[in-house]
């Protein structure tokens, strides 16, 4: 058992148990504080059932309410106290400190503060408490970005990538040298930048290319109101362990060790409003321990390779979405694409590729074939279908997969 568990687990259990409607019909028959392995895992499905079973304050001490992206279903409603709202602080500010910023950075804050988002709070929230400068221009228009570069001459952007490769376009458009502006530092939210092997992917390269900034990864839940942020290194984002415990779990349920990929598994410290224990994310990725290479020895959160409840299963195969994207995302004439599954039988899904561009579908299957050991229906479309799969009416995130099963 790690310090960090050893002195924060005690205190937690106790109060969810005294304080939360749905734990304490859980825990009624314990009495001693048990392993937190011997305990059950809570998944979404109960969260969204029994939502306001887990607030453990009175209504009169919540200070902010925000809801998940809903990707999975109906958002759920979150709430946070102040003092929730000053840990989620200190957790960005110790997560900006890993990908170098510092007070003396002027930051361009990219992402929605509206629509209930937790996001554009927390970093905001992070980067006063770092003492840094702010600039809150949001995500809704790549111009403004680029005139605030412009006129302020900020050193580091949040933002998800999609919307910095958006930004690029915008630059090379109207012939703005975006390359060699004043932004220094990326850090990455919502999408991927990296692969398994903890390699920039397509997205990644491309941004740093046009960007000329060093990126960062950061990897987030709503309802931990916590982010995992990499250091130079590269090599996963950094936990904070006073914060929030992590285990990777397979699908029996066992804890995964020394890399291994399997769910992820959160207890939260020191939340007062929502606090949760064995929370199942349905993200999957692995968790390493060995010592980084910028001098922490804090665990190191891998690269996410995907959803559980999206892994593909494809004439005996089994595998995530994010193989078949990372293919596509390198594949020459390959501008745009959606991966769709279909259920086929109980045994077997079936998986459509929607491209645009003018990639040959024969080369693109052996691609796939060679990486993923399956061979997937190829359709080319228009760019404007494959718009409206990925962003479908009141969608807060671009995707690339749609199911269907």
């Amino acid at each position: 058992m790690s310090f960090a568990l050893a002195k924060h687990w005690p205190e937690t259990f106790r109060y969810a148990k005294k304080h939360s409607p749905f734990y304490r019909e859980q825990f009624r028959k314990i009495k001693n504080v048990p392993r937190l392995a011997d305990l059950p895992t809570v998944n979404k499905t109960v969260l969204s059932e029994r939502n306001l079973d887990f607030l453990c304050v009175p209504q009169n001490r919540v200070a902010e309410i925000v809801t998940t992206s809903g990707t999975t279903g109906k958002p759920l409603l979150w709430m946070l106290t102040q003092n929730d709202i000053q840990r989620l602080a200190v957790n960005e500010k110790i997560s900006f400190e890993c990908a170098g910023v510092t007070p003396r950075d002027v930051v361009l804050v990219a992402v929605a503060m509206d629509r209930c988002f937790i996001a554009g709070l927390a970093y905001w929230q992070g980067l006063r408490e770092l003492g840094c400068a702010v600039v809150r221009v949001g995500a809704s228009s790549a111009l403004l970005v680029l005139e605030m570069i412009e006129r302020v001459q900020p050193t580091a952007i949040v933002a998800v990538p999609s919307f910095l490769r958006v930004s690029a376009d915008k630059a090379r458009d109207t012939k703005f040298d975006l390359k060699n502006c004043s932004v220094k530092k990326a850090i990455c939210i919502g999408e991927p930048i990296r692969d398994h092997n903890f390699k920039l992917n397509n997205s990644g390269r491309s941004i740093e290319a046009a960007w000329g900034a060093k990126i960062f990864s950061t990897y987030g839940v709503t309802e931990l109101a916590n982010s995992l942020c990499e250091c130079r290194a590269g090599a996963g984002g950094h936990l904070h362990e006073n914060q929030l415990h992590l285990e990777i779990l397979d699908d029996a349920g066992n804890i995964l060790t020394g890399g291994e990929v399997g769910e992820i598994v959160a207890t939260t410290f020191g939340v007062e409003a929502m606090p949760l224990i064995r929370y199942r994310t349905g993200d999957c990725a692995a968790l390493f321990s060995k010592k980084c290479k910028c001098g922490r020895a804090t665990p190191r959160l891998g690269p996410i390779v995907g959803r559980k409840n999206q892994k593909l299963k494809f004439k005996g195969t089994s595998l995530f979405p994010s193989t078949l994207h990372a293919v596509l995302e390198q594949a020459d004439g390959v501008e745009h694409f959606v991966i769709i599954a279909r259920a086929e039988n109980e045994l077997s899904d079936s998986i459509e590729v929607l491209i645009f561009g003018d990639a040959k579908p024969v080369t693109l299957r052996e691609a796939i074939q060679a990486r993923a050991k399956i061979v997937p229906q190829i359709r080319h479309t228009t760019r404007e279908e494959i718009e409206k799969l990925q962003l479908p009416p009141d969608a807060r995130k671009r995707r690339t997969f749609v199911d269907l099963r």
